[in-house]
């Protein structure tokens, strides 16, 4: 095969993305020769958000108008539309909790909506990976629960609702990320299972959404040592074997980001993305980097596999031809007008702050509601990769219901000794600490103890997974650090009711 010819058969199979708001000239120049698609991130969506569709994705459709437009839509801690404010969506864990497949329909049909609305045709969500394991760091809240038959029902249930309204939905971390100790952005993790373990608890949620009809299926940079000693992008033993051959998969296959550490410094782009298609991955995701620099690395570690032998245009072509089908599918509903907005308008204090609500259910604590205004601390620790900088707290929410007496923000490190407390007219306030996933840090829980002796009547809101066990420990559980999942819970704190649209 000529150059000329392979330049856009490799690009048929990336999706890239770019650094800042407005596309550059050199995507729409790969668009031109044949890239999929882009890969949008946070770094991408400049606050206050401003118009996602006429700065990014008109500019895209334009040179390609069937181009794959993808985001991290997961709700709740993982967003990009709400970057900027948070999410008004609460995510899988707390649907889980609230365990109406009704309702995570609707909630995944109020998203489809707003995809539809900027453009978006391709979800990389929702997670389907059963969190067996309550430490697990990178996990988490993202998923709907521990038991793989809960995590299966909610599973098929997000993606009926994201492709009933013309999204493609991406079921990821294949063959499951749930039972991880690492974040395998940093560390490769290993899954301590069996294959006969992996059918019985970690695939189960994968095979319902295959049954649904889920569009797509992202692996994970995780490593199944019983299965094959190569991350699960990078084997054929489980993206073929597993996936292909004995699940009968026929979706498109997407690969995790490959600027993910463990893959990044040990195999580079280049060769990443040949074992990646050799294994049987169908579209490369490359990630938040810059793609300028990679796709020239990418084309000649595709031109040196080809002829060693690593790699075949065989292979190429199938997924080509797997992705040119997703595009298709996606295309029409890309481009028209969006339906008419599922159970609520996007945005409005409707079913994402309902279903928020509903996950904070029967979770009222003896003490509440409590007088305003209310003195917030929040112990500002930061969030995993896949969340990134999306903000979180309760801050913006008490104020929004006029119940905001103080805010501080208590950086990681700072002697919980020397944490301000409401003083004089003050000293009977209400004093809420807000934390994330306190039960993994010594920190958040050393100041939660040493605030509590300072403080017997202080409350606590946990917006991570599972509270710290402190006796005698009021602790509100909002299941996820979304707005939403604020909302509710500054709602629940303060016996006030939020009626206007949560992206006001």
């Amino acid at each position: 095969m000529t150059r000329h010819a392979l330049v856009p058969l490799v690009n048929a199979c990336l999706l890239p993305a770019y650094d800042g708001r407005t596309p550059p000239d050199w995507v729409k120049h790969a668009l031109d020769q044949g890239l999929a698609g882009v890969g949008l991130f946070g770094t991408n969506l400049l606050p206050p958000g401003g118009p996602l569709r006429e700065d990014i994705v008109d500019p895209l459709r334009a040179v390609r108008p069937d181009a794959l437009i993808a985001l991290d839509e997961e709700g709740g801690d993982v967003t990009r539309v709400d970057y900027h404010r948070g999410s008004v969506y609460p995510g899988n864990h707390a649907l889980g909790a609230v365990d109406d497949p009704a309702l995570t329909r609707r909630v995944a049909e109020a998203v489809a909506d707003d995809l539809l609305e900027t453009g978006v045709n391709l979800c990389l969500g929702p997670c389907a990976d059963v969190n067996s394991r309550p430490g697990n760091p990178i996990i988490g809240v993202r998923s709907f629960g521990a038991s793989p038959d809960l995590v299966a029902r909610h599973t098929r249930a997000f993606v009926a609702g994201l492709q009933g309204r013309g999204v493609a939905a991406t079921l990821k971390h294949f063959p499951g990320h749930g039972d991880t100790g690492t974040d395998s952005h940093s560390w490769l993790p290993d899954i301590p299972r069996s294959l006969d373990e992996l059918r019985a608890l970690e695939l189960p949620p994968f095979v319902e959404g295959f049954d649904a009809g889920a569009k797509a299926v992202m692996t994970g940079h995780i490593r199944v040592p019983q299965v094959d000693g190569l991350p699960a992008t990078l084997s054929r033993r489980v993206v073929t074997g597993l996936l292909r051959e004995e699940l009968g998969y026929d979706g498109v296959v997407i690969s995790d980001a490959l600027e993910m550490a463990p893959i990044l410094d040990r195999w580079g782009f280049g060769g990443a993305a040949v074992l990646a298609w050799a294994a049987g991955v169908d579209l490369v995701l490359l990630g938040a980097t810059d793609g300028e620099k990679i796709l020239p690395e990418v084309h000649a570690a595709v031109e040196r596999a080809l002829e060693t032998g690593e790699l075949t245009t065989d292979r190429l072509e199938e997924a080509a031809a797997r992705i040119a089908a997703l595009r298709a599918w996606a295309a029409p509903r890309a481009t028209a007008e969006a339906p008419t907005p599922a159970a609520t308008a996007p945005g409005t204090a409707g079913v994402g702050l309902v279903a928020a609500r509903r996950a904070l259910a029967g979770a009222a604590l003896p003490v509440l509601p409590v007088a305003a205004p209310v003195h917030v601390l929040r112990l500002a620790v930061g969030a995993n990769l896949a969340v990134g900088e999306a903000p979180w707290g309760l801050a913006r929410s008490l104020e929004r219901l006029g119940a905001l007496g103080s805010a501080t923000d208590v950086e990681p490190g700072t002697d919980p000794h020397r944490i301000g407390l409401p003083d004089g007219d003050d000293a009977g306030a209400p004093v809420v600490v807000v934390v994330r996933d306190a039960v993994r840090d010594p920190w958040q829980q050393e100041t939660l103890a040493a605030l509590r002796a300072r403080r017997p009547g202080l409350l606590t809101v946990e917006m991570g997974l599972t509270p710290v066990p402190l006796p005698d420990a009021p602790t509100l559980l909002t299941r996820g650090a979304g707005l939403a999942n604020a909302v509710a819970a500054a709602e629940l704190l303060t016996g006030r009711r939020w009626t206007g649209p949560l992206r006001a």
